[in-house]
């Protein structure tokens, strides 16, 4: 939730300096991606794992999440979609990704053979 937020902050702030809603978006999907790991890593799946191994998976998983949230705002906003509005369908997509991906996988328990 507070990478989220920050997310928006950076998108409302950058949009009312004049940056494109896709773009700006997507500078703040960037920017909450490193304390959204940091939160998932320590409290949603207090994982054991690795710094390294997770954090690549982690950004394996935010590669793809960046190309959604692009996209769908693009498409959205190029609807004529109040950028807000598109942000927040966009971030339900992206959300249903990332947590997805990284309960089954980033941050998944290794049992071992």
């Amino acid at each position: 939730m507070a990478a989220t937020g920050l997310q928006y902050l950076i998108l409302v702030v950058l949009v009312h300096q004049g940056v494109a809603s896709p773009v700006a978006s997507t500078i703040g999907f960037v920017v909450s991606s490193f304390a959204n790991y940091v939160l998932n890593y320590h409290f949603t799946f207090r994982s054991q794992e690795s710094h390294g191994p997770a954090f690549a998976k982690f950004m394996t998983l935010v590669g793809v999440g960046l190309v959604l949230n692009y996209g769908l705002m693009q498409l959205l906003v190029g609807y004529g979609w109040y950028y807000l509005v598109a942000q927040v369908c966009t971030t339900g997509v992206v959300f249903l990704w990332n947590f997805i991906g990284n309960s089954l996988w980033t941050f998944r328990a290794y049992t071992g053979p």
